[in-house]
């Protein structure tokens, strides 16, 4: 059975509404072009308006006739004609758009100083006057709008221009079956009748169109159920809510989190999503597409109500709402006011942005510190932002001020003092006063320091001093360091140069030291109980401190002596030998570790197992992998299963899940068939596997586990 997924309603303003054009109700018309002008062809190929207009059909781009009537444009303007080539009105219109029904909505000058939009019919008889800044006709009903100081005003009238719903609203949609959604300027949302009755409460952040006779409410995050008459049928407390076709409704729950001690006994539950522990012993919930903030006794600090939240320093969080970003704490005191369209932080405060100025610093307490907006602040080094304002750029310090004014093409290379720019397609050199140092001038230039710079002209670049002397001079790449440069040769090697031009010369490096010695032997390995590896002539052997051959240099490959061994490689297999170059173990393994605790880990056709310093089998070759564990045990996979073992070698967990933690205090995260439990370092349970995902926090020394919820039926009384 398929679902029937629900479109929400965000209210959002335009300035133009533009309807679906519907079809036409006459036999096919198709417009044709001849000289530059349009005219209209029936499907017989007959011209019925000869071309003779700019454009006919609407101003919006599309072409119908709707009984014998269309758009026409002449003068960029639009009026009504129609197929008996009949001017209905003259074309004094800036706009004209079908909007359904015999209704179009039109948009004309009025004054200088004043257009507005009002509705006619196909005859061209005024039915909304034209005193609105914009309509969006729906049914027999009309969305009309005001710009009101620097804000929209919506409401809703009749065809008749009778007021239904005054025009003091945010925003107004029409939800079909005869229902608008109406967003006051909290922006929160109500249910209106097609008269103009309120039939809910401001409560609601969105909802979507009717289906079924229910419409789909979000409440800080969650959802619930509403019918045509304002009644709460689900409340607002699911994570999700779908309506099937047969009309049956399924609703989740947002998931649950439980607190659980060391026996199993439930602490607390929360109701959430996801869980994110940030610092000061906060934690960030998120419930259904919503975030909010609980302390430590997971007591609410900020609403589950934004729709994006995250920790910047302390107690200071970026938080958006109504795509708008801004900063807070979690005492809800705005740090930065949720105005913005992006919001970075940084050390000394925000860089910000608004699609209608530009961009902005800001100070950490949120004051705007630029005296206006820019179209570019990019961060150019510890101490002054590179900005463009038009097309022009210049430099702003920490404080928001212009030292490098925005009249230059770019802006190059900064030292504490200079900087490098391109004005008016020359390139020069300027103090932070703006006085020109190097005079602009034809080639680039690149600053090495306050009292040198590079010039670069074709086939060679040029170190001079501000003074104009030439230091030195080179035809291949420059690299500036603090302290000198470096030049980049055709064959990968490099001069290295002070800034007075002299070649500086690299130190060689020391030889290699062994213990207290100067003995310099090459291959050497890293010394583990008093002797060293060494490779000679192909093979490998070992020393002692003093740099003397204590094991002749007869092995393939070695490894470093622990507890008395080392392993050895002849012939392609590994084995062991002591001190006295005796093989006590012989090479019988595609590989093997060091020993620890008495045990190595050894590999033979793919296969892995355990041996002591015998030789003797402590756990057969029989597991795929065999990896020792921080605690000192081995975990264990085999069949793709993991198990543990003690550290003597001891089965203490048969393989048999699919992941394995191994905590601190000896006991097991295991999951088995998508569920998480905890079990004893014997296997015995102590948390059921019936979680989704179980965690431990060794600070509080308790369990945080998580059930997901499942869709179930609604019961919709």
């Amino acid at each position: 059975m398929d679902t029937h997924y629900l479109c929400h309603v965000r209210p959002i303003f335009s300035l133009l509404f533009v309807a679906s054009v519907f079809s036409s109700v006459a036999a096919p018309y198709e417009l044709f072009e001849q000289n530059g002008k349009v005219g209209i062809k029936n499907d017989r190929g007959q011209v019925v308006i000869p071309p003779a207009f700019e454009a006919l059909g609407w101003s919006d781009g599309s072409f119908s006739v709707i009984g014998e009537t269309t758009g026409y444009r002449v003068q960029n303007h639009w009026g009504l004609i129609n197929l008996k080539k009949e001017f209905i009105t003259p074309a004094e219109f800036e706009e004209l758009v079908y909007q359904g029904g015999e209704f179009v909505v039109a948009r004309k000058q009025l004054n200088p100083a004043s257009t507005k939009s009002g509705c006619i019919n196909l005859r061209g008889e005024i039915i909304l006057p034209f005193v609105y800044d914009g309509i969006k006709v729906n049914g027999l009903r009309a969305i009309v709008f005001n710009l009101v100081g620097s804000r929209f005003s919506y409401g809703l009238t009749n065809m008749n221009n009778e007021v239904l719903i005054p025009l003091l609203y945010k925003d107004i949609q029409s939800l079909g079956t005869l229902r608008y959604a109406v967003e006051n300027r909290e922006g929160k949302i109500a249910l209106f009748t097609e008269s103009g009755t309120v039939v809910s409460d401001f409560t609601i952040d969105s909802l979507s169109t009717f289906y079924k006779g229910y419409s789909i409410i979000h409440e800080h995050g969650l959802q619930g159920l509403i019918d045509r008459e304002g009644v709460m049928k689900v409340p607002a407390r699911y994570q999700s809510i779908k309506i099937e076709e047969d009309g049956r409704v399924l609703g989740k729950l947002p998931g649950e989190w439980i607190y659980l001690d060391g026996q199993n006994k439930v602490l607390t539950r929360i109701l959430a999503d996801d869980l994110l522990p940030v610092s000061n012993k906060r934690t960030i919930i998120k419930s259904g597409n919503k975030f909010g903030l609980v302390d430590d006794l997971h007591q609410p600090l900020l609403p589950t109500e934004w729709d994006s939240l995250s920790e910047l320093e302390g107690d200071l969080f970026l938080a958006k709402r109504n795509d708008r970003w801004g900063a807070i704490r979690s005492t809800s005191e705005l740090q930065v006011p949720v105005v913005y369209d992006t919001l970075q932080f940084y050390e000394g405060g925000y860089r910000a942005f608004l699609k209608t100025s530009g961009c902005l610093l800001l100070d950490r307490s949120g004051t705007v510190k630029t005296a206006k907006a820019y179209g570019s602040i990019q961060e150019f080094d510890s101490s002054t932002w590179k900005v463009r304002n038009g097309i022009y750029w210049g430099l702003l310090n920490q404080e928001g001020n212009e030292v490098v004014h925005c009249v230059f093409d770019s802006i190059g290379d900064r030292t504490s003092n200079l900087v490098a720019v391109k004005f008016k397609g020359l390139y020069g050199i300027i103090d932070l006063q703006g006085n020109w140092i190097i005079a602009p001038q034809q080639y680039p230039i690149r600053l090495a320091d306050d009292t040198r710079y590079l010039l670069i002209q074709p086939g060679n670049s040029f170190l001079k001093s501000m003074d104009g002397k030439v230091i030195y001079f080179t035809s291949y790449p420059v690299e500036f360091k603090e302290k000198y440069w470096i030049e980049h040769l055709p064959n990968g090697t490099q001069n290295k140069l002070s800034y007075d031009g002299v070649k500086i010369t690299i130190e060689e490096k020391q030889p290699i030291k062994i213990s207290t010695t100067k003995v310099n032997i090459p291959g050497l390995f890293q010394m583990n109980e008093g002797l060293q590896g060494v490779h000679r002539s192909g093979k490998y052997g070992f020393v002692d401190a003093k740099g003397k051959l204590r094991i002749a240099n007869r092995y393939d490959s070695i490894g470093a002596f622990q507890d008395g061994l080392a392993p050895v490689k002849l012939i392609g297999m590994w084995g062991f030998i002591n001190t006295a170059d005796k093989i006590v173990i012989q090479p019988n393994y595609e590989s093997v570790s060091s020993f620890v605790n008495g045990l190595s880990i050894v590999q033979r056709s793919a296969r892995m197992g355990l041996i002591d310093q015998r030789g003797q089998v402590v756990l057969p070759l029989r597991y795929e992998h065999i990896g020792r564990l921080s605690t000192g045990k081995f975990l264990l996979k085999a069949n793709r299963l993991l198990g543990v073992a003690h550290e003597n070698g001891t089965i203490e967990i048969e393989p048999r899940f699919d992941e394995l933690k191994v905590l601190a205090n000896g006991q097991l995260l295991v999951k088995q068939a998508n569920k998480w439990g905890l079990i004893s370092s014997s296997g015995l349970d102590i948390i059921p596997m019936q979680y989704d995902k179980l965690q431990f926090d060794p600070v509080k020394n308790q369990y945080l586990a998580f059930h997901k919820s499942e869709w179930r039926v609604l019961d919709i009384k």
